[in-house]
C-alpha cells in the first residue's frame, strides 16, 4: 500500500495542470486513499475501497501505467478479492496484454461466480469498451416504422464501422453492439452480437437482468456493472438531472460522446417524437453537428 501510495505521489507531481474532467476525478480519487490511509485508525476495507477507486479513474484517464500498478497491488493484497482481479483483467485488456487479461478474469470469474453465467461472454468496464469504438465510426439505430420502412439506410448502415441496436430489434439487421434495458425482455437478447450493454439503475436490477436474460454464446463481451447506469454514475458521467428511467437509445449515444473517441456518431431515428424523453430529444438536437432526414449527427 505504502508503494502505491508512492506512486500516485509521483503521478501528481508529475501533472501539468491539464483539467479533464477524467483527470479531475482521479486526483479526487488519490486524495481520498491517501486520507483513508494516513487516519488516525485507517479502516483496511475502506483504504482497499479507495484503492480499487482509483484504479478504475485511472483507466477512465487513460492512466494504464498507474492503473495497472494500482491493479497489481490489488489483487497482491487481497488475492481473494473478485474486484481486484476484475481490475487487473481491465487494465490488462488496456494494455494488449490479452492473454494475462483472460487469466485474470477466470480468477474473477472464480472469485464472484455468480456475476455472470458460464459462456455468457466475457466482462468488460470502460475502459474496454472505450478501446472497441475508438477511432471507429459508429451509428445508432432506433427501432419503430419509419426506419424499419427506409430500405435505402440499410447500405449507408451497413458502412459504418460498428453498428448499435437498442432494446428489442428485427431480426434480419446487422448489429454489432446490443444495448439494452434491464427492462427489456424481447428477441434481441438472443441475437448474435459482439458486445451486449445492460443498462439498469441499480445493480441487484442489472444483476438479475443477466440472470433471466443473457443467453450463453449470444455475445462475446458484456458490459459489467461499471456500464450499467453511465448517465447517472459519478465515476463515468455522473448527470442527475434525468430521469430515474432514461432510455436506452439516450443512455448510449450520451456515452458515445462522453467517450469522443469515435471518429463519427451517428443516430437514425431518435429525433422522431416518441423516442425520446422531451428532455433527452433536446439534448440531442442541442448537441447534433449535422441533421439529414433521420440521421442526427453528434461527431
Amino acid at each position: 500500500m505504502a508503494a502505491c501510495i508512492r506512486e500516485c505521489a509521483g503521478y501528481l507531481s508529475a501533472l501539468d495542470g491539464e483539467a479533464a474532467p477524467e483527470r479531475t476525478k482521479l486526483v479526487a480519487a488519490i486524495g481520498t486513499l491517501v486520507a483513508e490511509h494516513s487516519a488516525h485508525q485507517p479502516s483496511p476495507d475502506r483504504t482497499f475501497d479507495a484503492l480499487l477507486n482509483v484504479g478504475r479513474l485511472a483507466l477512465d484517464a487513460r492512466e494504464v501505467r498507474l492503473a495497472r500498478r494500482i491493479a497489481d497491488s490489488g489483487v497482491a493484497l487481497r488475492s481473494a478479492s473478485g474486484q481486484a482481479w476484475r481490475l487487473r483483467a481491465q487494465a490488462l485488456e488496456a494494455d494488449g496484454r490479452g492473454a494475462e487479461a483472460a487469466h485474470a478474469r477466470a480468477r474473477y470469474a472464480a472469485a464472484e461466480p455468480e456475476a455472470l453465467p458460464l459462456e455468457g461472454g466475457e466482462l468488460i468496464g470502460l475502459a474496454g469498451f472505450r478501446a472497441q469504438v475508438m477511432g471507429r465510426s459508429v451509428c445508432v439505430v432506433a427501432n419503430g416504422e419509419a426506419v424499419a420502412a427506409e430500405k435505402s439506410l440499410r447500405p449507408v448502415i451497413d458502412g459504418y464501422d460498428l453498428v448499435v441496436r437498442v432494446d428489442s430489434f428485427a431480426a434480419g439487421e446487422r448489429a454489432d453492439v446490443h444495448a439494452v434495458s434491464c427492462r427489456s425482455g424481447g428477441p434481441g437478447w438472443r441475437r448474435r452480437v459482439r458486445t451486449r450493454l445492460v443498462f439498469g439503475e441499480r445493480p441487484e436490477q442489472w444483476a438479475e437482468a443477466i440472470r433471466a436474460h443473457l443467453v450463453p454464446g449470444a455475445q462475446s463481451y458484456v458490459g459489467d456493472r461499471s456500464l450499467s447506469r453511465p448517465l447517472r454514475d459519478p465515476a463515468v458521467l455522473g448527470e442527475s438531472g434525468w430521469a430515474a428511467d432514461p432510455s436506452t437509445g439516450f443512455v448510449v449515444a450520451r456515452l458515445l460522446h462522453h467517450l469522443g473517441v469515435s471518429t463519427r456518431i451517428d443516430l437514425f431515428g431518435f429525433g422522431l417524437p416518441g423516442q425520446l424523453r422531451p428532455e433527452e430529444r433536446q439534448w440531442l438536437l442541442g448537441h447534433a453537428t449535422e441533421r439529414a432526414g433521420l440521421r442526427v449527427s453528434l461527431r
